[in-house]
């Protein structure tokens, strides 16, 4: 196993060791579901294990044939754990990994911490899914579930972005300021941009640095400056659409997703989250820096780039000419 695996269509990574659970409504879905995932582990010359009853085990035994180990029984959360660790402890060294796919019941919605025995061995090729089977899911259920449980893979259940926020909480959020990272947000503008370039819509980014941002961690110490950044991110939430994607994109930068969405109407935005930043008092009259400027640079798909990473270097140009004319400006790309 790589150090990290993807889930389903929407591309959810996790790092390993993982302990996933599924939620589903039908034997159908389930299977269209885990079978990539059982085909990749056995390709991967991982140990695959379900552990369930019909009706999925009849189609993935004539599917998998010996690649799949299959125990025909439905298993008692009590028992799961000291079982895992006794399977894992017999694999043998033509196994590079380890992937379990268990029906489960309520009793492992709980589970916490299933892993944390295994989480102290970074090593470890281990992934295990809990499938639970759902009938009619509301919103409140989804919600307790996702309190109860770390890793929840919903699949035609919800929109990603909809719980994204839990399922990725080590992995796609900002450690500091709550809100996403460069790595997902990176992700989701693949995304955008693909589905923008088959719609033909427009997308547009802002590129965002705050201005002599060290002076600020050299004069106050880091504490304040992580204040800035905190509260600096939860004004750029206040002034954005809940479709816009924000990330620190690292340090004291922060990018933007501005999805269907033109220059013109962009930079209207950009000058609206620059006038809240200055009107701003970060340092609530206690210190020297009564003001906090921001550079802003502006870039769009299709004009000015087609692809993620070309996209947002021509916003970092355009931020990189706002400071040179002495920031706290916005500057789009030409």
């Amino acid at each position: 196993m790589n150090r990290y695996i993807k889930l389903g269509y929407e591309g959810i990574e996790l790092e390993l060791p993982v302990h996933a659970l599924y939620l589903y409504r039908d034997e159908g879905q389930l299977l269209e579901n885990i079978k990539p995932l059982i085909k990749e582990g056995i390709e991967r010359k991982e140990r695959c294990v379900y552990v369930g009853k019909e009706p999925c085990i009849k189609e993935l035994k004539n599917e998998f044939k010996n690649n799949l180990m299959i125990m025909d029984e439905i298993m008692q959360a009590s028992l799961f754990l000291p079982w895992l660790k006794n399977e894992y402890d017999k694999l043998t060294k033509t196994h590079l990994g380890m992937r379990i796919f268990v029906e489960s019941s309520k009793d492992f919605l709980g589970f916490e911490e299933l892993l944390d025995d295994f989480n102290t061995q970074p090593d470890l090729k281990l992934f295990v899914l809990c499938q639970y089977r759902i009938e009619k899911v509301s919103s409140d259920d989804v919600l307790e579930i996702l309190k109860n449980h770390p890793y929840v893979f919903v699949e035609h259940l919800l929109k990603p972005n909809c719980f994204y926020s839990r399922v990725k909480h080590r992995i796609w959020l900002d450690p500091l300021t709550g809100i996403f990272n460069r790595r997902y947000f990176e992700n989701q503008l693949s995304k955008e941009l693909q589905r923008a370039s088959r719609y033909e819509h427009s997308l547009t980014i802002l590129f965002m640095d705050i201005d002599k941002f060290k002076r600020v961690n050299d004069e106050f110490g880091h504490q304040i400056g992580d204040q800035v950044l905190l509260e600096l991110a939860q004004i750029l939430e206040r002034n954005l659409r809940s479709v816009d994607v924000i990330a620190r994109y690292g340090g004291d930068e922060f990018i933007i997703l501005l999805p269907e969405t033109k220059k013109e109407a962009a930079y209207r935005t950009a000058n609206r989250i620059l006038y809240a930043i200055q009107r701003y008092d970060f340092f609530k009259n206690n210190l020297k820096i009564k003001e906090l400027g921001v550079s802003i640079g502006v870039a769009s798909f299709p004009e000015d780039a087609g692809g993620t990473y070309e996209l947002i270097k021509k916003a970092d140009i355009a931020l990189y000419k706002a400071k040179e004319r002495g920031g706290n400006q916005i500057m789009v790309f030409m």
